[in-house]
């Protein structure tokens, strides 16, 4: 007997989990709302935030596991932030979280400040001790898990003269307004070679699927069709091996 996936007992249509990346005034922002707006099923998933009742014991659960990493010594290196303490909770985490908001709807799951914008800022501004022997265990493990829960990365990118006029002229503050020009090109090479480096970690496992945009060359528009585009791609694409999977010569 031939059984496929239309007998009832195989999986639908799960989500696909998607991130946003990018340098700051690359588009993320708008680019989101865009795709909200042009389709209803789109989730923006939730960061990890103190102030929800419900995160504290997602948090509290997390952190002993998380202690022998943050007490080890490093002569060289300075203690973790607040910030980067949560980053790292939420990384090792989150994609319990994320798999318990996906539902059988064909939903979009869309990350904002997920896990590659984290790694890449604990890549370039973390402490030190990071890039140390003692922390690759922990390297691969976030890589490993984060490969096989994210299905799409969306890598928004301007030039860097583009960026800089952009951040310099909206009422928002940002580590290199008021900078020198030499200041401020030097903290966006350094930002963005260290996602560059996180992503080719990451899909070194043969996913996530990137997509990357230059978004002073097309509008937010032109992008978001784009984008949505990608993702039919991608759910046809699963659809198609989960029907291979579930087929039983």
């Amino acid at each position: 007997m031939v059984r496929t996936v239309n007998d009832g007992d195989a999986k639908q249509n799960p989500p696909l989990v998607v991130e946003l990346v990018g340098l700051a005034a690359a588009g993320k922002t708008t680019l989101a709302r865009a795709l909200s707006q042009r389709d209803g099923k789109i989730l923006v998933a939730a960061d990890l935030e103190l102030r929800k009742r419900e995160h504290i014991p997602i948090f509290v659960s997390n952190v002993p596991f998380l202690l022998p990493l943050f007490l080890r010594r490093c002569r060289s290196s300075r203690w973790f932030t607040w910030d980067e303490i949560k980053a790292m909770v939420y990384l090792r985490a989150w994609p319990r979280v994320v798999r318990r908001q996906a539902s059988n709807d064909g939903t979009l799951i869309l990350l904002d400040h997920g896990p590659v914008f984290k790694l890449a800022k604990l890549n370039a501004f973390g402490p030190e001790k990071l890039k140390s022997q003692g922390f690759e265990h922990w390297w691969h493990s976030m890589f490993e898990q984060w490969a096989f829960t994210l299905d799409i990365v969306i890598w928004l990118d301007a030039p860097d003269k583009i960026l800089l006029e952009r951040i310099n002229a909206r009422n928002k503050r940002h580590a290199v307004k008021g900078k020198s020009e030499r200041e401020a090109y030097e903290f966006l090479i350094r930002y963005r070679t260290s996602y560059e480096q996180i992503l080719a970690k990451l899909t070194a496992y043969g996913r996530p699927t990137l997509f990357p945009f230059d978004t002073s060359q097309a509008s937010i528009e032109q992008t978001a069709d784009e984008v949505l585009a990608a993702c039919d791609l991608k759910r046809s694409e699963r659809l198609s091996l989960a029907s291979h999977d579930f087929t039983i010569r």
